[in-house]
């Protein structure tokens, strides 16, 4: 595993804001931390990034411990978040010059190909660059000495969606042989390219696996029913938000093994007439749990 965290635990008094995170992330995956606000993740990933010190647990990154992360391991990763500080006096080349001497494997050529890409302008001073093009700007200083390892905290935050898809081809292009941690809030974006998932709230991971088999297993799932019914108690397993009015049946199945199985299970317990199961996008499935988590913190 290219990062693997066990009990990882952080405090700010008696708030939890990660709580015995256990994270596996593969060698070569595309690898999103997903979740509402507040949720933790910058948190975890400023504990793997050695800008935070965990109260509890540990963390491996590229087979380190995190808080013994050292320059010449940074080597190896690159970091992106939406709130890091650039120079705000240097130019864009004078920027990029600097970090050239600081990394041994800074590729001039790939630099020069990812400010062509996209678009900017290496003589304008960094304090006058649009948002857009600061988060361009770090991503190029994040991958022009090709990192082992990229970590991105909320890269497309507050961007347009042109430059939202300019930073994202870009990423793809030259990212093809790193490892990739992101967490994003853009899930429509990030879903075409990421390989694996983790979902966390309020600090606990919920889940965590490869994106296909986590959409293999939801389906949204209507079902017509032969009479009027109430909702079973105790609910069948793997059923979130369930609703039913009337004849309407209506629940996110979250153990979808085929439209046979299931079928059969709803004709047989509740009398199940016709059904209709439809695939979900990670943006559905995302909110799916929070809302449920919602419910359930409700009752």
């Amino acid at each position: 595993m290219i990062v693997e965290t066990r009990g990882l635990t952080k405090k700010f008094g008696r708030f939890e804001a990660v709580e015995d995170l256990d994270l596996r992330v593969p060698e070569g995956s595309v690898f999103a931390l997903i979740g509402p606000n507040g949720a933790g993740k910058t948190t975890a990933i400023r504990l793997l990034m050695n800008i935070l010190r965990a109260d509890r647990g540990q963390a491996h990154v590229l087979g380190t411990p995190s808080h013994r992360l050292e320059p010449a391991d940074f080597q190896r990763i690159g970091y992106v978040s939406e709130s890091q500080k650039l120079p705000e006096a240097l130019s864009l080349a004078h920027y990029f010059e600097y970090l050239s001497s600081l990394y041994p494997a800074w590729d001039r050529v790939l630099e020069t190909q990812l400010c062509a890409q996209f678009e900017l302008p290496s003589t304008r001073k960094v304090r006058h660059l649009s948002h857009g093009m600061r988060m361009k700007a770090l991503l190029v200083a994040a991958l022009a000495y090709r990192p082992k390892l990229l970590v991105l905290d909320e890269p497309l935050s507050g961007l347009d969606t042109l430059v939202r898809d300019e930073v994202v081809n870009g990423l793809l292009q030259q990212a093809a042989d790193t490892t990739i941690l992101i967490s994003s809030h853009e899930l429509a974006e990030i879903e075409s390219f990421t390989t694996h998932v983790a979902f966390m709230q309020n600090g606990k991971l919920l889940l965590q696996e490869a994106i296909e088999d986590l959409q293999a297993r939801f389906r949204e799932v209507h079902v017509t029913l032969s009479a009027v019914k109430e909702l079973p108690q105790p609910l069948p397993p793997g059923w979130l938000l369930p609703t039913i009015n009337g004849h309407r049946l209506r629940f996110i199945a979250t153990h979808y093994e085929g439209d046979g199985p299931l079928y059969q299970e709803l004709a047989r317990h509740f009398g199940a007439v016709k059904m209709e199961c439809e695939p979900m996008s990670l943006r559905a499935i995302a909110n799916a749990l929070m809302q449920q988590h919602k419910r359930n913190s409700a009752t």
